[in-house]
């Protein structure tokens, strides 16, 4: 559960954490507009994807020095295994996103229900 993969070039630093019936995946996305965001759920499998646009220099009157940040779209994926993605909630503040799963059943908990 939540094996993930990584994009080299721009690592999403994150914690996760359960509480009750809720797994807690809280990213640090610092920089990066909300409308910039998105997360995709297949197959069992979480993605984000952030994407953070250059400045365009179109008059060229900009002259860097020095570029250290990184431009483009980032993807990070997460197995979080068979959940209900309608239960599956996320905000962002502050440069954090945090997103909420809830935990799919194990097989010991299912429980059988009564037809009448």
């Amino acid at each position: 559960m939540f094996n993930d993969i990584i994009d080299d070039d721009f690592n999403m630093r994150c914690d996760i954490y359960e509480s009750g019936d809720k797994y807690h995946i809280e990213i640090d996305l610092p920089g990066f507009k909300r409308e910039y965001l998105k997360i995709e759920f297949n197959h069992g499998y979480l993605t984000v994807l952030a994407t953070k646009k250059e400045i365009e220099n179109q008059d060229n009157t900009i002259n860097y020095i020095k570029r250290e940040r990184r431009y483009g779209v980032y993807k990070r994926e997460f197995y979080v295994g068979n959940v209900d993605y309608t239960k599956i909630n996320a905000k962002y503040k502050d440069g954090v996103l945090i997103i909420d799963v809830l935990k799919a059943m194990d097989e010991k908990d299912k429980k059988t229900i009564e037809i009448k």
